[in-house]
């Protein structure tokens, strides 16, 4: 089964492939060298069925840019390699997901893009037997009798 740490090694994975610099974990508040990235995960959605479990949730990941005054260049040149690097699949492990609908915003000077995913995944079948064996021989015939 695909964990969210699974998720976010991979994107930091694909995100240092594609540049040279620093990713931050969400934590740090100040004090943190520019450029730089920050992911978070949000509005994670989760729903099981005895065969299944389904989940979504969106991907942020921050920029912050070199200079905190002049970054209107910069934050355009990032955007477009994020689009880039993730633009249909993300792979992890063994998977690729869809990435639904990417999207940027600049606010106060920070690039924020972000994508969704959603994906399926079966459960193993779990075997309840008395002693917790799944080879046991399921019973046929019952016969009760009055003795």
């Amino acid at each position: 089964m695909i964990t969210y740490k699974d998720i976010k090694k991979a994107v930091n994975t694909l995100l240092k492939s594609g540049f040279n610099i620093e990713i931050n974990s969400n934590d740090v508040k100040e004090g943190f060298n520019r450029p730089s990235f920050f992911v978070s995960f949000d509005n994670l959605g989760r729903s099981s069925t005895v065969e299944q479990v389904e989940k979504s949730f969106t991907i942020r990941i921050n920029y912050f840019p070199s200079d905190r005054n002049d970054y209107s260049i910069e934050l355009l040149d990032v955007q477009e390699q994020l689009e880039n690097l993730f633009d249909l699949k993300l792979s992890v492990k063994d998977r690729h997901f869809n990435i639904i609908e990417a999207s940027s915003v600049t606010t106060d000077g920070v690039l924020e893009f972000s994508f969704d995913i959603e994906f399926s995944e079966g459960r193993e079948a779990v075997y309840r037997t008395f002693g917790d064996n799944p080879d046991a021989e399921l019973m046929e015939t019952l016969d009760i009798r009055k003795g």
